[in-house]
């Protein structure tokens, strides 16, 4: 536009010398000046022109680039201006939720303090209540005490029998010891019957059991002291009972002898005596003579 200015001026320029020269009624030396000052005017106004057009082309060159660095940011700031339209939009959206969820917790919160409303008259009346049950706790510690204490001095006498207790037993095992050495001692020169006596012990040996049940047999008869109609007493810690039971002697040989249970119940439970099992025997009851005339009383043997 600039440039097609400046070529319209020069033209209308040299057109208006032309004319000049035309009219004037100067003669032809002044002509030639003339058009020779014309000519410089014209080459001075085209290099200006070039000057201009340089100028010009510059100014549009730095236009055109300023507009594309214009559309450049224009379009960055609309790209801008849409992501901040879409974040908008996502806080918009969340706030809305948000919102509706203080909403939610606000009507949540609500009904929460009404129930607290109504269970705190309860809880009232329990604290109440728990008055009592405070007092009784502190009788029942006190109680407790107490006991404790009585606890403690019932457990330090019950140590103190304890310790006497176990002074009497030493004391009778002792005795106990003492009276067998010497009950030893004095059947060692007392003269023994030739026969089992009254008191005496002796450990036998089952050797086999009668089918009936009534009674069995042992290895030991007449050459070992055992006499008929002999009484024993002993017992049986395999059996169904550990109570002592009696045995009587209904049959002796010169070596071996039946033993017969004085009570049926024995007779009726093979735990008793079962084959094998060793039995300490213990001379008791009456010994009745072969002619079954003399009762023999302990001591009179």
């Amino acid at each position: 536009m600039i440039l097609f200015i400046f070529r319209a001026c020069t033209w209308l320029s040299l057109v208006g010398v032309v004319v000049y020269i035309v009219v004037s009624d100067s003669g032809p030396s002044s002509l030639k000046q003339n058009l020779e000052n014309a000519t410089r005017e014209h080459d001075d106004l085209v290099v200006q022109l070039d000057a201009d057009k340089n100028e010009s082309e510059k100014e549009l060159s730095l236009v055109f680039r300023s507009r594309v660095d214009f559309r450049n940011k224009e379009e960055e700031q609309v790209s801008k201006i849409g992501n901040l339209q879409l974040e908008i939009d996502g806080v918009t959206r969340k706030l809305e939720d948000l919102k509706k969820k203080n909403k939610e917790k606000g009507e949540e919160l609500i009904a929460t303090e009404e129930k607290v409303s109504t269970a705190r008259v309860p809880l009232d009346e329990i604290g109440k209540q728990s008055v009592p049950l405070e007092e009784k706790k502190k009788l029942l510690e006190e109680e407790k005490i107490k006991v404790s204490e009585n606890l403690a001095l019932v457990k330090s006498n019950a140590d103190k029998v304890q310790s006497r207790f176990e002074f009497l037993e030493n004391t009778r095992n002792l005795s106990i010891d003492n009276f067998m050495e010497e009950q030893e001692r004095m059947m060692e020169v007392i003269k023994k019957p030739f026969h089992i006596y009254y008191g005496e012990k002796r450990g036998v040996e089952v050797a086999n059991r009668a089918p009936s049940g009534k009674g069995f047999f042992i290895n030991e008869g007449y050459e070992d002291g055992f006499r008929e109609n002999m009484e024993f007493l002993t017992k049986n810690e395999n059996a169904s009972s550990i109570l002592p039971f009696r045995l009587k002697a209904t049959l002796v040989q010169k070596n071996f002898s039946f033993l017969e249970f004085v009570s049926e119940e024995q007779a009726g439970d093979p735990s008793y005596a079962a084959v094998g099992q060793l039995l300490n025997l213990e001379r008791s009851g009456v010994y009745v003579a072969e002619n079954n005339l003399v009762d023999v009383q302990p001591g009179e043997e």
